[in-house]
């Protein structure tokens, strides 16, 4: 198959990646996560929905900020392979 078809297919998935446990990612993710658990279980009402609240915004805010990020490289990448294409070779002489 080749890489539209396995696009189409749903083969290829830029967004899912999985990373090791031992990672600087991870076990900023696992911090993250703890410290989630912990607060929801110190908090009630407000404070708690307030802090639910800023969670969800920050994780859309990144949800954009990826996708948009993902756009810009797409973009710079087919501008570049179109510049390839594209060769001004008037500086050169006929052989």
């Amino acid at each position: 198959m080749n890489f539209i078809e396995e696009l189409y297919y749903g083969n290829i998935n830029p967004n899912e990646k999985r990373y090791d446990k031992d990672t600087h990612y991870a076990k900023t993710m696992r911090k993250f996560c703890d410290s989630e658990n912990e607060l929801g279980k110190m908090l009630k009402g407000k404070p708690l929905h307030l802090v639910n609240d800023l969670i969800n915004a920050s994780d859309e805010i990144v949800a954009i900020t990826s996708i948009e990020n993902f756009k810009l490289g797409f973009r710079l990448g087919v501008q570049m392979i179109c510049d390839s294409l594209i060769c001004d070779d008037s500086i050169f002489k006929d052989l």
